[in-house]
């Protein structure tokens, strides 16, 4: 049975203030806007395009010079960020469960990635953070982030488990930067992402491997984003082929 239900803006407001990838804007979506979870091949094609031209100008190079494998990787490993970090920190910090599946991106809009949501309220969580581990693998996990995987797979050559090793980097990068901004939640978000990357949907992806001179759980995974083969780039800090 589900718990009761709170007003979703002072959620937003609040998890929005631990920095930019945990905004999440609670006005109505216009026209455009559509589900990561459920966007079109064309769309994410489109996007993917946009990334390699980013991604490539910096160093000289644009189109063909980035490959579509890696501004795919680097497009769904943002987009894996800026949903589950502020999912995480308001289950964590507001004991909600922020409906992932109501989260709307206009992808047409120039710049930094944005997502919107209509909620009004969120449902509160009954049963700890084990069940907020269910629900949060069974909707953002295996649903929304399951679903642009599915559609990037389907639209270009990339391996889904690199994907999957992203998303778990992305939980991990989350559960990391919540900590650092709110050191009294560092415990918690730490063990929520040991739960999830130790389920189903994450499983064999990476895991915590001690701590950092700070205390904060370092997290090494088992596969690669592909950044190091961007003109000028490195190893990711959690990357499998990194010292």
């Amino acid at each position: 049975m589900g718990g009761v239900r709170v007003p979703v803006r002072p959620v937003l407001e609040d998890v929005g203030r631990i920095n930019a990838l945990f905004a999440l804007e609670g006005e109505p979506p216009g026209p455009g806007w559509v589900s990561p979870g459920g966007v079109g091949r064309q769309v994410l094609a489109a996007e993917v395009e946009r990334v390699r031209t980013r991604s490539g100008a910096p160093a000289g190079h644009t189109g063909p010079g980035v490959e579509w494998r890696v501004a795919a990787s680097l497009f769904q490993q943002g987009l894996a960020t800026r949903i589950l970090s502020p999912v995480l920190a308001a289950a964590l910090c507001h004991g909600v469960l922020l409906d992932a599946a109501r989260f709307r991106w206009d992808p047409h809009r120039e710049g930094p990635l944005v997502l919107r949501t209509s909620q009004e309220t969120a449902e509160s969580v009954v049963g700890g953070p084990g069940r907020a581990a269910d629900r949060i693998e069974e909707a953002v996990l295996l649903g929304v982030l399951a679903g642009v995987a599915r559609s990037l797979c389907g639209t270009g050559r990339v391996a889904p488990g690199l994907l999957r090793g992203n998303t778990a980097s992305a939980l991990a990068g989350a559960a990391r930067s919540l900590g650092a901004a709110r050191p009294g939640r560092r415990a918690e978000a730490e063990a929520l992402a040991g739960d999830l990357l130790g389920r189903t949907a994450l499983k064999g992806t990476g895991g915590y491997a001690g701590t950092d001179a700070g205390g904060a759980g370092v997290f090494r995974r088992t596969t690669c984003c592909l950044y190091y083969r961007l003109p000028g780039g490195g190893y990711c800090g959690d990357c499998a082929l990194g010292p």
